[in-house]
Order: C-alpha cells, then structure tokens, then sequence
C-alpha cells in the first residue's frame, strides 16, 4: 500500500519528526513502517497513543488525476493500529461531533484508474483518518479552507502535498461516552500545504484554525471566516503540537515566529508570531510580500453598519455606515472603502461621535454571499476591517450591525 511520497513534488517534503516532549506519546508498533506510519493510498498517518487520536496526517494530491467516485461511509478500525489505540463510533454516535477526515476523501481520491481512485478514496475512512470535528466546524470552516486547497491555482505541476492535524489546548473539551473512557476534544487544527509555485520553487502555506466558540454556532463561516482562518508560521505549529517539520518547509512558508529587522523593515511586519486574515486567496501573503499597515486598533473610526441585501437594484441601494469615535474632527478627502475586488474613494468630514452613510457603493458590491470591508486612510494603512455574514432573502433590506465592537468616543 503506497503510502505519503516526500518527493512527489520533485522537491522533498519529509515528514514532520516529534519532539522530546512526544516522546511516549508517539505510537509505536512492530507493524508499523519504522514503527510509527501506517501507510494507506496517497497519504501516511502516525498516531497519539495516549489520545487516541492522529498527530498528523500526510497526503499527496494529484490534481490531474482526480476520479468521481461513490463515496463508501463504511468506517472501520485499522488492525494494524489496534483497536485500543483509535476512537470508534462510540465517540461519534449521536452528538454533534463529526468525524473530520484529516486526509480528505475528496483530495485524496485520484489515481491512474477509477478502480485506483476507488481504493483511495475508501482507504480514507479508517477511525485512525479522523478527529472530533463539531458539525458546524467540519462542515463549514475546516470545509472551505479544504475547497482551496483541492481547488488550489497557486501551483505548477497539479500536485500538492498536505499535512493536518490536531491542537490540543490547555483546556480542551472531552467526550465519555457510555462504558467509554473519556477522550480529548481537539481545540483546533492545522494544515501545512506544500506545491511547485510558478517560478519552479517550493512554496507552502500553513494555517491554523479554532474550534471556538465563534466557530461552533452555526454554519454561516463557510463565507465568513470571524477570524477562525489565519495563515501563520510553521514555528507556531511546531510549539502547539510538537511535531519537528523539516527545514525546507519553514524555510518556504513566508510568514515570520520571532522578529526580525528583515521582517520589520523589509515586510513591514509589527506583531510576532505573524498571524494574517484568510477570507479570501487575495488575502494570502507570498514570499517577499510586503505587509499592509494596520491601525485598527490605534485610530478610532470604525465600519459601523452596512446595508447588503437591499431590494431592488442592489448596486443602488447597498450602503456603509462610517462613524468617527475619535476626539478630533476628521477629512475623509482621500480614505477609500474597498471590497476585495474593487475601492471607492471618499470625502466629507465627521465630528466626534458623526456617522455618514455612503451609497450607492459602486464600484464596490457587497455579495449576499457574504464578504470583508476595508476601510483606509489617504496613506494606505488599514484603519477598520469587517465580515459580514451570508444574506438569505428573508434578510433583505435589513442592515447588518457590526454590535460586537466598543462603539463609544474614545477617551
């Protein structure tokens, strides 16, 4: 059974390793390779004994080759593993905790045949492939950043390689079903994506997003991420799971763990670890990019309402509503609004505690499908960002309150 290749991008990407403090954690067993990866078509995954549960999963993606296939549902327990060491269907039966392929069936189903792709995509339901993902994470958040990597358009060759896993914070939540001993809940997860850019070197992307409360109440993130998606730094991984990633994959992931002059001079980057907003693959940052300055938390004007979903011809009716929190009198000769597409600039000038209502926003559209709006200042630097949420009919010509902020003139 051909298991994660660490060369299938013509570039190696070996497998993380562990670090002292997994040591004892780490399942070992003579039927294992080295006796810790359980091999399975297209990916590799090792094992937390004392969790039960993955420390990561490893798959290649080959974009070319992918086949539809009928997807099986027939979860099993791998043998190889043993039983005592994974978490059945116990821990899954009738409560709102999925179980979260690590190694996606969808991603992980292609190969040169259908009957090949078959066998891959069957050999992803194994209880040793899955961790407690909520409904409404797995289905929603998890789901769309798993959509941009199937989907991704960043790569050269049509490969990819992935590797996921679990977090486990400090206070994590358990499940003890009937006659069962308790297990963890993950407190969220991570994804380190690897491919051949279009200048022939190796690039990846690392994110880590949150089972948090934000995360968990509903399925409207899918669209509007409330700052569950970050794109982050290897190093951040490595300290929240222990796992050791070789050097070539720090080395090509662009964001910055401690600081440095190049980071502050060259990258214009302000606060360590590095953490960017991921709501759209605009949103990404590359190698060599030049981070956006923001003051969100330094000048006090905010985005306090916008109107979406209005009826008739939307482009005439979307608003924003600005209001200046500040002590000061501010011109907004030169700000811009701007959508991740298009801008709009802006004038007029408010007094302490003044909104404005900008319409129509043309050339800026504000999808019902939910969306981000930026607000600048005549420099460029990013002094508000909001999320809107998805903007069913029954929501029409209904403004959206962003109520969750300190709406009060600042002292």
């Amino acid at each position: 059974m051909k298991g994660y290749d660490p060369d299938f991008l013509g570039k190696p990407v070996p497998l993380p390793t562990f670090s002292p403090g997994l040591i004892g954690s780490v399942l070992e067993k003579p039927e294992l390779e080295h006796g810790v990866y359980a091999h399975y078509h297209n990916y590799t995954v090792a094992m937390n004994k004392e969790l039960r549960t993955p420390l990561f999963a490893a798959l290649n993606i080959d974009q070319a080759l992918f086949k539809s296939v009928n997807r099986s549902d027939n979860w099993r327990i791998d043998t190889r593993i043993g039983a005592e060491n994974q978490l059945n269907n116990d821990y899954y039966r009738s409560n709102p905790w999925d179980r979260g392929h690590l190694a996606r069936r969808s991603s992980a189903a292609w190969g040169n045949s259908a009957r090949e792709a078959k066998h891959a995509s069957d050999d992803t339901f194994y209880y040793s492939n899955a961790s407690l993902q909520h409904a409404n994470f797995n289905q929603d958040e998890w789901l769309a950043l798993e959509d941009w990597v199937k989907d991704l358009k960043l790569d050269s060759s049509d490969k990819i390689s992935v590797i996921s896993g679990p977090i486990f914070g400090d206070f994590a939540r358990s499940i003890t079903p009937a006659g069962r001993t308790t297990a963890l809940i993950p407190a969220g997860f991570f994804k380190v994506v690897a491919y051949i850019n279009k200048q022939d070197a190796l690039e990846v992307r690392a994110f880590i997003m949150m089972q948090d409360t934000d995360a968990l109440k509903d399925k409207s993130g899918r669209n509007l991420f409330n700052h569950q998606r970050y794109q982050v730094s290897i190093t951040e991984i490595e300290e929240k799971t222990g796992l050791i990633f070789p050097s070539q994959v720090p080395d090509n992931n662009p964001l910055f763990f401690n600081e440095t002059s190049e980071a502050r001079n060259n990258a214009n980057v302000h606060d360590f670890p590095e953490h960017i907003e991921v709501d759209h693959p605009s949103d990404m940052v590359g190698v060599g990019d030049r981070r956006e300055t923001v003051l969100d938390e330094k000048i006090h004007v905010y985005i306090a309402a916008a109107l979406v979903n209005a009826s008739g011809n939307e482009a005439l009716g979307e608003w924003v509503s600005i209001i200046n929190l500040s002590n000061d009198r501010l011109n907004f000769d030169g700000w811009k609004l701007k959508d991740p597409q298009n801008e709009l600039s802006l004038q007029g000038s408010l007094a302490p505690g003044e909104a404005m209502q900008v319409g129509p926003l043309s050339p800026i559209r504000l999808s019902n499908k939910g969306g981000t709006i930026s607000l600048y200042n005549p420099s460029g630097e990013r002094i508000d960002r909001v999320k809107y949420p998805e903007q069913p009919q029954k929501f029409e010509d209904k403004p959206v309150i962003f109520a969750k902020r300190d709406l009060t003139v600042a002292a």
